[in-house]
């Protein structure tokens, strides 16, 4: 066996386009900018040495007969693609002596959920984090990152026995945290609190909507607890700030989505730690105009005396002036670019189509504009039934409505509204893959804001049959299964209660 020269050890990516890879684990930085999957790196030292025993056979076997002695073809295999993710079984990805180039389970699950779930997600510091936590087995976070990427993993290929392994390694990351929130001092580490918040995006992920988000509630009501323990002096490091932020909106999300109060605790808490947040942030300018919209949906579940339905427009009117100004506060960078028609899918709902700099910043603007609907859809409503009850000639409600111009207000709304939703759908051909041909994962974040179009019976009808289409299109062509399940559940009218998970993993 003659040395073969020194083997790159860079991950095949990077091999094949020769660039530079830092090697990180599990997923290098190159693959992770380009949002495509790594499988992690090969074994140089079974490389240094080539064997020729065949090669040598074949030239005895020439010299001997003149016949070529028959060249045995390696088993095709693919290195990186989306053909050669769905093709494995077990005995093809488990390690062994013989076969040890191949990358492990684990390897493959964390490379695909890394490439292809982090990026666009708040949880942009996992790969670092993972990093210095996998070689510990009994680590929390590893296993919190083990679960959620054997189930993101599970979903793609349509492989039951990676769910399976998913379970079990929720099931030790929840043994496991549990384990370091029995001490105080081990509770306000930032890994407990990782731990619990990647528990979190393993619920939304497996999430079935034929139960309700029990599991995923209780791990964000324990968020709450964690960040109160925390306190204020964890705020001072940037990934301290940015677990708070990401926590905070979690708890707002449900609230919201459950039309709940917002725990007077967090309030306080957010209260005291605002002195240490960045008000250049978007999610730090966006949370306080949640809580207002989320106090105001309440009220409005509760049902609304006649005499305050006046106060409760002018409130969502200035809400609204609110949202828009945070709007027009977004940085420049943060700003989407109106795709050309050359450049538009041709089932670009109504030709729009728009591009923006990346999917954070998509989701970002589409959480702005669902707030916005929801005002509109809030005025719309109420200056209809003041509208109906002047026709009425109803004196004793007359007196509470005088000032308000109903036509104006509904006229304004619905304006708003139809711009609104075509700006939502527009955002679709973003979430599509770098071949501008199928939605890849990150078209999860669309879910929740297409399913709000799907459902508002108020929506003009080709753009909700558009939002449904797409949840369509998504399930079959991400392989998102939750996207077909809001697609059913929107056009049976079973309950969506559950949307809002996908808004934050």
């Amino acid at each position: 066996m003659p040395f073969h020269g020194r083997p790159s050890d860079a991950c095949g990516p990077c091999r094949k386009g020769r660039l530079r890879c830092d090697r990180i684990r599990p997923s290098c930085t190159q693959c992770m900018r380009k949002s495509i999957i790594c499988f992690g790196y090969r074994n140089v030292t079974l490389l240094l040495f080539k064997d020729e025993s065949e090669s040598t056979a074949r030239k005895v076997q020439w010299e001997k007969n003149g016949e070529l002695y028959p060249l045995t073809l390696p088993r095709q295999r693919h290195e990186h693609g989306f053909s050669a993710v769905i093709g494995f079984n077990a005995a093809d990805i488990m390690p062994s002596l013989s076969r040890s180039l191949t990358p492990s389970y684990d390897e493959l699950a964390v490379g695909y959920f890394m490439s292809s779930y982090v990026p666009a997600s708040p949880f942009y510091y996992l790969p670092e984090i993972y990093n210095t936590t996998a070689s510990t087995a009994q680590d929390a976070v590893s296993s919190a990152v083990l679960a959620a990427s054997f189930a993101s993993l599970s979903l793609h290929v349509g492989n039951g026995q990676l769910m399976d392994n998913a379970r079990i390694h929720y099931s030790k990351a929840l043994a496991q945290t549990n384990a370091a929130l029995s001490s105080s001092s081990t509770a306000i580490l930032d890994s407990s609190l990782i731990s619990v918040l990647t528990l979190g995006l393993y619920e939304a992920i497996a999430f079935s909507s034929h139960r309700s988000p029990t599991s995923w509630t209780a791990h964000t009501l324990g968020a709450v607890q964690l960040i109160r323990l925390r306190g204020t002096k964890h705020l001072k490091t940037d990934l301290g700030s940015r677990l708070f932020l990401q926590t905070c909106n979690n708890i707002r999300s449900s609230c919201l989505q459950r039309a709940v109060p917002v725990p007077d605790e967090f309030l306080q808490l957010y209260e005291e730690a605002e002195p240490f947040l960045d008000p250049g942030i978007p999610n730090v300018r966006l949370g306080p105009l949640l809580d207002k919209m989320i106090s105001l949906k309440v009220r409005l579940w509760k049902g609304v005396p006649d005499e305050r339905i006046s106060g409760v427009i002018h409130e969502t009117l200035h809400l609204e002036e609110e949202t828009k100004a945070l709007q027009d506060m977004l940085p420049e960078s943060w700003r989407y670019q109106v795709r050309p028609p050359h450049m538009t899918p041709r089932w670009a709902y109504q030709g729009h189509a728009h591009q923006y700099p990346d999917h954070r910043m998509a989701r970002h603007w589409n959480i702005l504009r669902a707030t916005r609907l929801f005002m509109n859809e809030v005025v719309w409503h109420l200056a209809g039934f003041v509208a109906r009850s002047k026709e009425q000639g109803k004196p004793e409600m007359s007196r509470y409505f005088k000032d308000l111009d109903t036509r104006a207000l509904q006229a304004t709304a619905e304006a708003n509204r139809t711009q609104i939703i075509t700006d939502i759908l527009a955002s679709a051909p973003h979430f599509l893959d770098k071949n501008g041909t199928m939605f890849g994962p990150a078209a999860r974040f669309l879910i929740w804001p297409l399913t709000i179009v799907a459902e508002r019976t108020t929506a003009p009808e080709p753009a909700r049959r558009y939002a449904v289409w797409c949840l369509y299109e998504i399930a079959r062509q991400a392989r998102i299964p939750q996207a077909l399940l809001a697609a059913e559940a929107v056009e049976s009218g079973s309950s969506t209660d559950w949307m809002h998970l996908f808004q934050l993993g």
